[in-house]
């Protein structure tokens, strides 16, 4: 026997006896009289002998709501009949509406439409400014078991509700639930089909968003993952898509449900649209894409599908079993339409159909290459360089690692080169704590802006002390450009040297400088270092603001114990030695050598150098009998130093070379110009310094007139030698540079027992 019992605020009890003789009571609440008592809920509590059965919410729908209120009603619409369908099945649903910093009118469209259709209704205002955190205040009201996020313009198909609330219940709870199909109206129409993690491997989350922000899932997934703040600001979005990736990352599968559908809304002034437009279009970091955790996902996925254990995996993305066609979705896009007349089936006859599912996913290919590498280990320092080639650029980073190695050996360093280059690199100088990982190999058929993109994601996988090291270049330009604004929070060094100069009738003109993307991102940036003061003191000229952030860190430079002695000839010998490339100005080469034919024709020059880019012909150095040219070198100590006494250097622009202070630790007299910080090493006493002028032939005579006086002055070279020595070693000697990194960085030197 039954009874059924009603009170006036239609809280309602079924009485009755179990098999075991106890007394069951079911409760529920009814929004109104009209309810049926089809939404009871199997959850029993026993009290003594005494089990009550609660009739408590299904599931919860978190609607946020900003200021939509010329779209809000046909949403409500939607949601209404999707709900009273569900109702019609049984389901108890729960409607919580977030008002995050809404005007009145759409407060008020909320305010006046009838929500009898749920079973609990609850409206909440916030001031959140953040899609983010309403949801978490949205679910953290929700009474249901599970819960689904709605937007305040978008529609759904009537089934939506119910379809995917069946299959969340008979999969469990740990799963994400989708629809199957995304048909985007408004601006341009469009379908995309999606399917689960048994055919979407982890490494799409690289490329991009495989799924939508519109997501069911048990309540425990929503509570053990909070979306996370991404205000619409210049930084990280999508917390959506970081929700997903959050979930992929602790084990929680994800499935689409067949025969549902969302109506997505495409408008100017959405959220997402702003958020493309402001922000740096990745997501905040995630566990997902630690390097342990992605490669055992990755390899997981990649077992199951070998082993066959879902058909689907292997099935290609035509056979997806969707038709606009389908009577099913028919209906779904007509009833759609009475709600929202731009839901026409007409405009999906011959829509573009994308699918979240592909063969190539080239980003997440190569991401998981780079975790390959980079694996498990801490990074103390992350060194962004373009490339590795035995230059004077690349010793100040080698001889920069090298002195943090032996003031703490225990750290581990990754160097990342994010340009192509085919000469010799440099790889055998560097510390044994070194990871090296060559974006040229790993991601060659990769563009500049998303070898930038796979980086970040290196970055953000390290812990927040990690120091930030980028060297003015295409790379870590492109780098800083793009995502400095999510650094803030870490140690970042940017390191310069001087603007590029180049020479065109007779004008010397600087045609790049780092002073723009320096003074974009001078809030961002911990420190400017430079090689040389001269260039601290341009910029601080130009720029005037938060000069302290410059430091100067001069280039090591370790003098020998012993100098080579000197051939008999050797101060008729000039040395050149450096990169034959349009900046160094090779063209003077030929100028000098034709000059002092004529007017010292006993002096010859040797010319040792490769280029590394925009590269000067070195045939043009051929057929000139007091020069040779002897190709490439492999390091100044290389060189034959015991022939020649008098260093020669020309330049259009420059730092400090390192070429120079290694000619002046061997004790070579240097002739060089004024250009860059030179003249801080070069000054009149430890060698001849040049004014630079435009034109190469004037620049030549000034050449040849420089080396006549030190080839006539034999005592004069000495003397230059010498103090040039005195200065490399009380200046640029190892133990001054460490001092000085040391200071710079804030490290403490280890200090070890031995045995």
């Amino acid at each position: 026997m039954i009874a059924l019992l009603r009170s006036a605020s239609h809280i309602g009890m079924v009485i009755g006896f179990s098999n075991c003789n106890k007394i069951i009571l079911l409760a529920f609440i009814a929004a109104d009289s009209g309810s049926d008592a089809h939404c009871a809920c199997s959850r029993m509590i026993e009290v003594g002998s005494i089990l009550m059965v609660k009739f408590p919410i299904h599931a919860s729908i978190v609607l946020n709501i900003h200021r939509e209120a010329v779209f809000l009603r046909r949403t409500l619409l939607s949601l209404a009949e999707a709900a009273d369908f569900a109702r019609s099945k049984g389901v108890c649903l729960e409607l919580v509406a977030v008002l995050d910093r809404t005007d009145d009118q759409t407060r008020q469209i909320l305010a006046s439409f009838n929500l009898n259709t749920y079973q609990s209704t609850k409206i909440i205002e916030v001031d959140n400014g953040s899609l983010g955190l309403s949801r978490n205040d949205g679910i953290n009201h929700s009474s249901g078991e599970f819960i689904f996020t709605a937007d305040a313009d978008d529609l759904v198909s009537y089934n939506y509700f119910h379809t995917i609330l069946m299959e969340a219940q008979s999969r469990g709870k740990n799963s994400l639930y989708f629809p199957e199909a995304v048909l985007s109206f408004g601006d341009e129409p469009l379908i995309a089909l999606y399917k689960g993690s048994e055919v979407v491997p982890p490494k799409a989350f690289v490329d991009g968003q495989p799924y939508i922000s519109r997501v069911c899932a048990h309540r425990d997934i929503f509570l053990s993952i909070p979306y996370w703040d991404v205000h619409l600001q210049k930084g990280y979005a999508y917390e959506d898509w970081h929700f997903n990736a959050e979930a992929v990352a602790l084990g929680v599968d994800i499935h689409t449900v067949p025969k549902t559908v969302l109506f997505y809304r495409q408008r100017a002034g959405s959220l997402l649209k702003a958020a493309d437009v402001m922000s740096v279009r990745q997501i905040p970091p995630t566990r997902l894409f630690e390097p342990e955790t992605f490669l055992k996902l990755s390899r997981r996925y990649e077992q199951d599908r070998a082993m066959g254990a879902e058909q689907l995996r292997s099935a290609p993305p035509q056979t997806m079993r969707w038709s606009i066609d389908d009577p099913s979705i028919k209906d779904f896009i007509w009833r759609a339409n009475a709600i929202e007349p731009s839901i026409l089936a007409e405009k999906y006859a011959a829509c573009q159909i994308l699918r979240n599912f592909t063969q190539d996913y080239p980003l997440g290919t190569a991401y998981l290459d780079l975790c390959a590498v980079v694996r498990d280990r801490d990074f103390s320092d992350v060194f962004l360089l373009p490339f590795m080639p035995r230059g004077g650029a690349e010793k100040y980073f080698v001889s920069l690692m090298e002195a943090m190695y032996e003031i703490d050996p225990f750290k581990n360093f990754l160097v990342i080169l994010g340009e192509r280059i085919d000469k010799s690199r440099w790889m055998d100088r560097l510390p044994p704590n070194v990871v090296v990982v060559d974006m040229a190999l790993h991601c060659r058929s990769l563009s500049l802006d998303q070898r930038c993109l796979l980086t970040l994601k290196i970055i953000e996988t390290c812990p927040p002390e990690t120091r930030i090291h980028m060297r003015n270049s295409a790379f870590a330009d492109k780098f800083l450009d793009l995502y400095g604004v999510v650094l803030k929070d870490q140690e970042t060094i940017y390191y310069q040297f001087a603007d590029i100069e180049r020479i065109k009738n007779g004008q010397r003109s600087i045609v790049h400088s780092s002073l723009g993307l320096i003074a974009d991102n001078l809030d961002h940036l911990s420190k400017i270092v430079c090689d040389n003061k001269t260039t601290i003191e341009k910029d601080h000229h130009r720029l005037g603001v938060q000069t302290h952030k410059w430091h100067c860190l001069y280039a090591s430079v370790e003098a020998p114990a012993v100098l080579p002695s000197r051939e008999v000839d050797a101060y008729r010998r000039i040395l050149w030695a450096s990169r034959l490339d349009m900046e160094k100005r090779p063209s003077l080469l030929p100028l000098i050598a034709s000059r002092l034919s004529r007017s010292a024709p006993d002096v010859c020059m040797d010319v040792f150098g490769g280029s590394v880019s925009e590269g000067f012909n070195p045939r043009l150095l051929e057929r000139l009998p007091n020069l040779r040219y002897h190709g490439p070198y492999d390091g100044f100590g290389s060189l034959p130093l015991s022939k020649s006494s008098i260093f020669l250097y020309t330049s259009l622009h420059d730092g400090i070379p390192n070429v120079i202070l290694e000619a002046m630790s061997h004790g070579l007299a240097v002739i060089a110009p004024d250009v860059g910080g030179i003249s801080e090493v070069v000054d009149g006493e430890t060698g001849i310094l040049l004014p630079s002028l435009a034109d190469d032939r004037d620049m030549a005579d000034s050449y040849v007139k420089a080396i006549r006086r030190l080839v006539s002055d034999p005592n004069l070279v000495r003397a230059f030698a010498e103090k040039g020595q005195a200065l490399v070693r009380r200046v640029h000697s190892p133990d001054a540079y460490k001092a000085r990194v040391t200071d710079l960085f804030g490290l403490h030197q280890e200090q070890f027992e031995h045995a």
